[in-house]
């Protein structure tokens, strides 16, 4: 398996087939890839959904919030991709997204690539990494941004004890504690909504 895509949710099944949609519609190229949709908290709705050749489904025992943290190390625990990436379920991807991702993180420990983000204090929209200096900056990168070597991924949870916002740039500041390879390919694969 080349590719694992974790996609927490929670009781958001609009958004969930919308995310399905663009997965199908995805321009591997031979990629092998598989979907790991982890509904925070079981949900019969979600785990119906997901019953699609390619993906997999997970519940925590119970909704645990935290910002999907919980949904998200349980998919990394399931993952059996060399590389993985986060998808959350209301973004928009482009059909070469996938592709994309991969090709940025080949040979090395985390790829990060380009996307439209709708800003929520003025609704404007810009570009992430607004420019990339090789550092995670926060307000300057998304989850939806970057794929990451699988087994580096698993070094650090995405829970943490104390919840805040941030929990992607949080993660990310943690991973590179251990000094990743990171390459930047600067093509855009959607839009953060």
């Amino acid at each position: 398996m080349d590719l694992s895509v974790i996609t927490a949710t929670r009781q958001r099944p609009g958004s969930l087939l919308q995310c399905l949609g663009h997965y199908h519609s995805q321009s591997t190229g031979g990629l092998k890839t598989e979907l790991i949709v982890v509904s925070d908290g079981p949900d019969r709705q979600t785990e119906f959904l997901a019953r699609q050749p390619g993906v997999r489904y997970l519940a925590t025992p119970s909704p645990g919030g935290k910002a999907g943290s919980l949904a998200k190390d349980l998919g990394l625990q399931h993952a059996r991709g060399t590389y993985v990436c986060f998808w959350d379920d209301d973004n928009v991807y482009l059909p070469h997204a996938l592709a994309t991702l991969y090709a940025a993180a080949q040979d090395a420990d985390i790829g990060v690539v380009r996307v439209h983000h709708r800003l929520r204090k003025t609704r404007g929209m810009v570009i992430l990494p607004r420019q990339w200096s090789g550092k995670f900056v926060p307000g300057d990168v998304d989850t939806m941004c970057i794929c990451v070597r699988t087994e580096l991924a698993k070094q650090e949870p995405w829970f943490e004890e104390i919840p805040g916002p941030g929990t992607d740039i949080r993660w990310l500041k943690r991973l590179e504690a251990y000094q990743p390879l990171i390459r930047y390919v600067p093509v855009i694969i959607g839009t953060h909504c």
